[in-house]
């Protein structure tokens, strides 16, 4: 928002929500006009069904003529590798498919946004819409492209599934770029909770902690607008109700679903105000340079970030007074009791605190800062190596 009030809102994505809602897919596939779908996903969610059961859906589909399953692709790798997005857009051209269904985390909905960019731009390699660390397409500049579209989350923490924002992993140069496109997000969300019941204990955690990143990170944006507003601060108070909950048992429904909800408005916070971002400046560095999750470096940078840069959360204390329903009024000491709170939060939900068990070697500091200084993040907030240095020596236990 600027300094005038004026600002633009996007949310294209419609919200299909609740327990069950997968089972609409091949209509809503229909609805869409796709006839032919390749769906995406990954080798873990092979292996425990998700993908079969996902894949059934088209079968048992009672409309003639409806949309068909023409193609499955499970080799997307953790960190939306541009290879493999590669790879299934060869999959994509062989059997003319002409939808696609991201069924996944982050990964995998971010890799397929890539994929339909691909094919609307007709290039062989998506490295040839990489160019730069960053880029940015707006409308009308872009316009719709063409190709119907659908994201089934299956972690409630990314929030990709609503987002024209994608972060891909290059292999080559070890950095991650950052491609942002209106109408990059998909055509429609569907978020059941059924399709996180069997995500283990510590990866609930990450994922939920990386959903409350977003929140905070919006909510320290002094001048977020009013619709970005309402889902950070929303998003931040059904998080800290609800992941204790799915952390303990992974078949609460309700729970899950609350979590889900809030992961797409929390980083619908992100798109709506996207500006500064020191803690995923950190964790973008440190998540190529080491492989670590993106939820738990998110976790880990969080509350040390809030600990060791009060200065860039002061302006916002009173919406993380509310967030987190703090007593205190002296600003510095509501930002040091919102950090407080997030640590209790990982310790109830036994998230680990720091990087101590990837034994990170103190050598490689000066990679780190290096990773962090040149992360495209730092363009919309610089941090000095001296930040840099006491926010790692902290998490990396040195």
């Amino acid at each position: 928002m600027s300094s005038t009030g004026a600002f633009q809102y996007w949310q294209r994505t419609m919200v299909h929500a609740g327990p069950g809602t997968v089972v609409r897919l091949p209509g809503l596939f229909e609805g869409l006009g796709a006839r032919r779908v390749l769906l995406v996903s990954d080798k873990g969610l092979e292996a425990v069904g998700i993908v079969d059961r996902i894949a059934a859906l088209f079968d048992d589909r009672s409309t003639p003529g409806g949309p068909k399953l023409v193609g499955v692709f499970t080799d997307t790798a953790p960190d939306a590798e541009s290879s493999c997005i590669d790879e299934a857009l060869r999959l994509a051209r062989e059997t003319g498919a002409d939808g696609l269904l991201a069924l996944g985390g982050g990964s995998v909905l971010d890799s397929v946004k890539m994929i339909k960019m691909a094919l609307h731009q007709k290039v062989g390699s998506v490295s040839e819409l990489l160019k730069s660390p960053v880029r940015i397409m707006n409308w009308p500049e872009v316009q719709h492209m063409g190709v119907p579209h659908i994201a089934v989350p299956t972690t409630a923490g990314t929030g990709a599934e609503l987002t024209f924002g994608a972060v891909i992993y290059n292999k080559h140069l070890g950095i991650k770029h950052l491609f942002l496109s209106h109408f990059l997000e998909a055509d429609i969300a569907v978020l059941d909770a059924h399709m996180t019941t069997g995500l283990p204990p510590m990866l609930t955690a990450a994922t939920g902690l990386d959903a409350l990143t977003h929140a905070v990170e919006s909510l320290a944006h002094p001048r977020i607008n009013h619709f970005g507003l309402a889902h950070a601060a929303a998003s931040a108070r059904l998080i800290v109700e609800n992941l204790p909950r799915a952390v303990a048992n992974g078949q609460d429904l309700a729970a899950r679903q609350s979590m889900l909800n809030a992961s797409a408005m929390a980083c619908n916070a992100v798109q709506a105000d996207f500006g500064a971002a020191p803690v995923h400046n950190f964790s973008h560095a440190i998540g190529a340079l080491f492989h670590i999750h993106h939820g738990e470096a998110n976790a880990v940078f969080l509350p040390t970030v809030m600990e060791e840069m009060p200065e860039f959360y002061l302006p916002v204390a009173e919406r993380l007074k509310q967030a987190f329903s703090i007593q205190s009024t002296a600003p510095e000491q509501i930002v040091s009791d919102a950090a407080a709170a997030i640590r209790r939060l990982m310790t109830e939900i036994d998230h680990p605190q720091d990087f101590s068990r990837h034994g990170i070697p103190q050598t490689a500091l000066e990679n780190i800062i290096a990773a962090v200084a040149h992360d495209p993040l730092a363009a919309f907030y610089p941090l000095g190596p001296d930040v840099i240095e006491a926010v790692c020596r902290r998490v990396c236990g040195w």
